[in-house]
């Protein structure tokens, strides 16, 4: 489909994101619009209007850009009444993601809002981009609807561009990538989208024992729906490696329940005093999503922030953590180490949690080790069969070494004539996958249940 240009909207793309807004009130004319490009709090101020969601907001409370240029057009009818004072209007962006290209196009198509009634295909398509940006990418979605409902193939531009890194010329792919997204949508409205498979391959570069995952996304912004598909929540992402030697990162906590202990805000303040260039701001976002400058980027190697978030994380786990609690009763919160490789972990970990369990996350029996040496109660651990330096026999072995017993359940794929040596050989319980939600209840059961009197 060949590019054209906009009507009712001219692109801009500054060098850099403005600091404040008084910053972008003094550089940009009257009659506005930014689109995640200020460093500052989103809203309006006299004629212009900045739509955000990831600087001094509450991150799960902020609707998208997108969204909020939804309500601007179809309640507030923004652009019927920019249009006589100024056409077409600027609208300044620094990125062309799925938000920003979302939002430009119900600028430049306001027409199509502004009716009675809407087209429902463009109500469905800002509503699911609302749940996924919100989440900074880690919404949990079933991955063949994602792209069975078109969604990966109208965004298939920007992940191109993604790929391909910011380079000279960098102004125009962003126009590009926008006008590409916005005729895709077109398309879809008109009945003529078609689909993108997803085929990231996210590399799991450290699971930590404390319920985070730091991940290399390979360049390929669908990588955080494969993330979250497994089962993921709290992610250190590498979004890209630079050619000058620095990276690019996010920093997600995909459950705003998590706060306690995952704590955005205090990593990100971590991370910023260990920057070569401390005193420039490197790092910033919100309490849910934040991450490194994508223009200067980081100075720190992955390895690097994992060593400086451990021990925040684990220091907030126990400060959280029910270790000095009795034995849970029938109801309360059990709190469960999931031993397993992390792409097997997703479907179990989303069940125990349905059921109010505290999961924790190792992905070997060294890592089961470690992290029962600490001081966070474990009532129980579930292990697959097959670890990558060991097996649940081996796991067995160090659980005998606790001071207190601690029930060991074994997940097998299938069930088979060899399921009576497990128990046996000391597992407390058997569970098959799929995880059928009544085994799980039953399970859970029996764990909440009073020690027998001898």
């Amino acid at each position: 489909m060949a590019e054209r240009n906009f009507q009712y909207i001219e692109l801009r793309v500054p060098s850099r994101r403005f600091e404040s807004w008084d910053h972008f009130v003094a550089v940009a004319p009257e009659y506005s619009i930014g689109l995640e490009v200020i460093d500052d709090i989103p809203g309006r101020r006299g004629n212009y209007v900045h739509f955000d969601h990831h600087s001094g907001v509450v991150r799960e409370a902020t609707m998208s850009a997108a969204m909020q240029a939804y309500i601007a057009v179809r309640q507030g009818h923004l652009m019927r009444r920019w249009l006589p004072h100024r056409c077409p209007i600027p609208v300044y962006t620094w990125n062309a993601d799925q938000d920003v290209c979302l939002a430009a196009f119900i600028l430049e198509y306001h027409e199509l809002l502004e009716q009675f009634h809407s087209h429902p295909l463009l109500r469905w398509i800002v509503q699911f981009n609302n749940k996924i940006d919100v989440c900074g990418g880690m919404y949990p979605v079933d991955l063949d609807e994602v792209v069975l409902n078109h969604f990966t193939w109208i965004f298939e531009p920007y992940r191109e561009q993604r790929m391909q890194g910011k380079a000279l010329g960098y102004e125009e792919l962003v126009k590009a990538t926008i006008r590409r997204v916005c005729d895709r949508l077109k398309a879809l409205l008109e009945g003529q989208a078609g689909t993108a498979p997803i085929t990231a391959e996210p590399e799991i570069l450290y699971a930590s024992p404390y319920g985070f995952v730091i991940a290399d996304e390979k360049g390929d912004p669908n990588s955080r729906l494969v993330l979250a598909s497994q089962g993921h929540t709290n992610l250190i992402s590498l979004v890209c490696r630079r050619k000058s030697g620095r990276y690019t990162y996010s920093v997600i906590r995909g459950s705003p329940y998590d706060e306690d202990v995952f704590q955005v805000t205090k990593l990100i303040e971590a991370f910023q005093k260990a920057e070569d260039q401390p005193g420039v701001r490197i790092w910033g976002g919100s309490n849910l999503a934040a991450g490194s400058d994508s223009d200067l980027g980081s100075s720190l190697c992955w390895e690097e922030l994992r060593d400086i978030a451990e021990p925040i994380v684990r220091d907030a786990l126990r400060a959280n953590s029910l270790h000095d609690r009795p034995r849970p009763s029938p109801g309360s919160r059990l709190g469960i180490l999931v031993v397993m490789r992390p792409e097997h972990v997703g479907n179990l970990r989303s069940l125990l949690e349905e059921f109010g369990v505290q999961v924790f996350l190792a992905s070997s029996c060294e890592a089961a080790r470690t992290f029962l040496a600490g001081d966070i109660r474990i009532d129980a651990i579930v292990s697959a069969r097959w670890l990558p330096d060991g097996s649940y026999s081996d796991l067995g072995d160090i659980v005998r070494h606790r001071p207190t017993y601690t029930p060991l359940i074994v997940c097998l794929p299938k069930i088979d004539g060899g399921w009576v040596d497990l128990l046996e050989a000391g597992a407390f319980d058997l569970i098959v996958e799929p995880y059928p939600r009544r085994e799980i209840q039953r399970i859970l059961e029996a764990l909440a249940a009073p020690a027998p009197s001898l």
